[in-house]
């Protein structure tokens, strides 16, 4: 088994930086909402001891002149639902630990584990960077707790992939042997175990993850309970914590794309619309309908102008669902007039069926969309989402099948 665990570096304050560049290189505070406490903080800042968590008052003795700023909640949300994407296009079983990591199953990849991860993980990174300005560390393994482990190990921008004795070394400069990895560590590296751990660590002499990982199991046992026990298996590379998708109805379903600086807005209308195929068709797959409708344009300086519309009620349709679009579109276009991204959001999912229709509502009208929405459904399934598209999208779709290199030849569309 292969796992991959994907983390974006100081991902508040980068947020942060990409939104100011003028912050780039600087000591910088990414604090919560209540301004007291350090979410993150950039790499200037960090070297001088400032850690996730530690209190503002305490963070400003040990930086002092850090520039502090509240964290862009909503834009980091953004941020972190485009690279999911990216990596669900790349890899179909990834679980997502938080807002900023993610676990992948590099055996379920298109020809299963690439023969130089290596190698696969840069490529992931420079599509990351290219699209979202963000850098990504990187770690892949046998297990998930040896790829988180491996993703920390080179920070920032870093790629570890951890290899075997029985494996053949390749001149890699990502590659690092198992048994040297595990005695490079100190044993609070290890997740589970940490800071708070390592009195008991530290009193038996485990001093690294090679320490803990051949420590007596009936005492790691007693001092860990179970926990222990399947830490000790996973740092000897037996999987005991697999790759999990959640197998829950989505809450949203979201897709966004970047480009080229633009003004033309019928060419990022025409990519809305693709999005409005796209996140169609998967929220119908699991029987959902929508009853809110999001969209956000970002600008060539990283801003965004969002607009949120409830719905009158729940739609599950193109037909149906275009015309709100086209309508916040409009909107958040005269906010902007200038987009290298373009986001579309399908929120507050609930169960498709049993729709009630207003008094006012052409029935038949409604049913004609169903029908269509049905027939549009069969053909995407049966022969791929390009099989067919509406009249402004299929430029888009021409341009991107010749790789043509104008207005959105560089869009990130795996």
């Amino acid at each position: 088994m292969s796992i991959a665990h994907i983390d974006v570096d100081a991902f508040f304050a980068s947020i942060l930086v990409r939104q100011d560049p003028r912050l780039q290189g600087k000591p910088l505070l990414a604090l919560g909402m209540g301004g007291g406490c350090v979410i993150a903080a950039s790499y200037e800042a960090k070297a001088k001891g400032i850690k996730t968590g530690m209190r503002l008052t305490e963070a400003r003795k040990l930086c002092p002149g850090a520039i502090e700023r509240i964290s862009d909640f909503a834009e980091a949300c953004r941020a972190s639902a485009h690279i999911e994407e990216i990596l669900e296009r790349q890899c179909p079983v990834m679980e997502k630990m938080s807002v900023d990591e993610w676990f992948l199953d590099l055996g379920s990849l298109v020809g299963g584990v690439p023969k130089d991860t290596g190698e696969w993980a840069r490529e992931m990174q420079k599509m990351i960077q290219q699209h979202l300005a963000l850098s990504v560390s990187i770690g892949v393994g046998p297990t998930k707790t040896l790829a988180k482990m491996a993703s920390e190990y080179h920070k920032p921008a870093g790629i570890t992939v951890l290899t075997s004795e029985n494996q053949v070394l390749k001149n890699s400069p990502f590659s690092i042997l198992h048994s040297q990895f595990l005695h490079d560590r100190p044993a609070a590296a290890i997740p589970g175990i940490g800071h708070a751990r390592t009195k008991h660590t530290e009193h038996h002499g485990w001093k690294t993850a090679w320490d803990f990982a051949h420590a007596p199991k009936d005492t790691v046992v007693q001092l860990f309970g179970k926990q222990g026990k399947e830490l000790q298996q996973e740092l000897h590379g037996v999987s005991v914590y697999h790759v999990q998708v959640d197998s829950r109805p989505p809450k949203s379903i979201s897709r966004c794309r970047s480009f080229r600086k633009t003004s033309n807005a019928m060419s990022v209308y025409a990519q809305v619309q693709e999005h409005m195929t796209v996140t169609v068709l998967r929220m119908r797959k699991q029987q959902l309908s929508a009853r809110t409708m999001s969209l956000w344009i970002r600008n060539a300086a990283y801003a965004h102008h969002t607009m949120d519309l409830r719905l009158p009620r729940p739609m599950d349709t193109e037909e149906e669902l275009l015309p709100y679009a086209r309508r916040i579109f409009a909107q958040v276009w005269k906010q902007g007039s200038m987009a290298t991204q373009v986001g579309l959001v399908l929120g507050n999912l609930t169960p498709a069926g049993g729709r009630q229709y207003s008094l006012f509502e052409d029935h038949k009208k409604l049913q004609q969309h169903e029908n269509i929405q049905e027939a549009l459904d069969t053909i995407h399934q049966r022969f791929g989402r390009d099989a067919l598209m509406r009249g402004s999208a299929a430029v888009l779709g021409r341009k991107r099948s010749a790789k043509a290199s104008t207005m959105f030849g560089d869009m990130h569309d795996q």
